[in-house]
């Protein structure tokens, strides 16, 4: 049986994390920080399911993914003259 604090530490702080986006998105009507806050508590929860190396690799690869779609949407969008 895996240490708990081991396999608690990567998936339990993708989850805190995720929740007050969640809140925030739901509370300023933000579409984007919701989605972001969801997706990151669910692919946090959802590496529970795997073996000791997907609970680091799954949040790092969901997580960083889910940052780098806006910021890359968001730089092409100030680079076609948005704000």
């Amino acid at each position: 049986m895996p240490d708990v604090q081991a396999v608690l530490w990567p998936t339990g702080s993708g989850l805190i994390v995720g929740l007050p986006y969640v809140a925030e998105g739901a509370r300023r009507r933000n579409l984007l920080h919701y989605t972001l806050g969801a997706w990151l508590a669910l692919t946090s929860t959802a590496a529970l399911l795997l073996g000791a190396p997907g609970l680091s690799w799954v949040p790092t690869i969901a997580g960083g993914g889910a940052y780098a779609g806006p910021g890359a949407g968001r730089r092409r969008g100030k680079a076609n003259g948005g704000h």
